[in-house]
């Protein structure tokens, strides 16, 4: 048989007995392709996912403080799952931020003013995402390529260091 290459690990094995045989047999491959599997029945047949569904909702009657007791034992995993979930809130929020710019540009002239980037407002400090609003607009002045990091006070008494470029 032909030697082909896993999937997941890119490694080159035989097939050994199936010959459309895409994952090796690794472990760590062998799990990732029955997670695809599962996910993928989950997606496309319904009596797994009711099957799946009822499995789960008896196991949570029978272990219902599991998930509590759960986050008590594991702090670093609560810390770790808040901070994900405000991750995703900011990611939500600045893609129904990135809706609203689209609309509004459409509505206004595509034609940048020379005021434009005077700040009303001082900066923040946060993550912000810069999003080209317009390809075919037309700039009236020079255009800025930038990078905005926030410094906190006190950095260099931290023992941080500064690295910059230049163009």
């Amino acid at each position: 048989m032909e030697r082909r290459t896993c999937q997941y690990c890119h490694a080159f094995f035989r097939p050994l007995r199936n010959p459309q045989q895409r994952f090796c047999s690794h472990l760590v491959c062998q799990n990732v392709r029955k997670a695809l599997w599962r996910r993928a029945r989950l997606k496309n047949d319904p009596d797994y996912r009711e099957n799946h569904q009822h499995a789960y909702q008896r196991w949570r009657k029978n272990n219902p403080g599991y998930w509590k007791s759960y986050r008590v034992a594991h702090p670093s995993y609560t810390d770790r799952n808040r901070e994900k979930e405000r991750q995703r809130r900011l990611h939500k929020k600045l893609v129904r931020g990135r809706e609203t710019l689209r609309v509004a540009n459409r509505e206004t002239s595509r034609v940048a003013k020379c005021d434009a980037l005077i700040a009303k407002t001082p900066l923040k400090a946060g993550i912000y995402e810069l999003v080209p609003v317009s390809h075919a607009g037309v700039a009236k002045c020079d255009a800025l390529i930038v990078e905005i990091s926030v410094i906190p006070k006190g950095f260099q008494q931290m023992g941080g260091t500064l690295q910059t470029s230049t163009l």
